[in-house]
């Protein structure tokens, strides 16, 4: 089976995800899960994840969320950058620490989305960092939902 048949439904899934409605007391930790399948891919998959399936996840985020078209974009490019320098380390740490470094990531991911707005002149009110803090405490159960769903299609 084709390797894309199987990463492009889950970055759907990861879609449908994003825009679901959390209860208004913990939607200020929502993981980000467009990020999140994106590390995924990078690390179990470098040879076919990385900066361009950033860049176009990226694009459809941007789109799906009316954002600035080309913000999340650059953001994830940039995040499937830092997965490929990341990735040998990424495969062998436990999920502990691997939950640590999405942490990282994803944080840098949101510093730099923020950065872009604040460059554009949108004024955002939210916590800026709790997002990595849910994608961290998930992360152990996207990964093994993820693995499970990779080992099933053999992608």
């Amino acid at each position: 089976m084709n390797a894309y048949a199987v990463i492009l439904p889950t970055f759907f899934l990861a879609f449908v995800l994003s825009v679901l409605p959390f209860p208004r007391l913990i939607d200020f930790i929502r993981p980000e899960w467009v990020a999140m399948t994106l590390i995924f891919w990078c690390v179990l998959s470098p040879g076919r994840a990385g900066i361009f399936l950033g860049f176009f996840m990226g694009l459809l985020f941007d789109v799906l969320h009316g954002q600035l078209l080309g913000q999340s974009a650059l953001a994830l490019s940039v995040l499937g950058y830092l997965c490929a320098l990341m990735q040998s380390r990424m495969r062998i740490y436990n999920p502990l620490q691997q939950s640590f470094m999405v942490f990282v990531m994803v944080g840098l991911y949101l510093l730099m989305s923020f950065w872009i707005e604040s460059l554009m002149g949108v004024d955002r009110k939210t916590a800026l960092l709790w997002p990595s803090v849910g994608s961290a405490l998930i992360w152990p159960l996207w990964y093994n939902l993820l693995f499970a769903i990779r080992q099933f299609f053999r992608a």
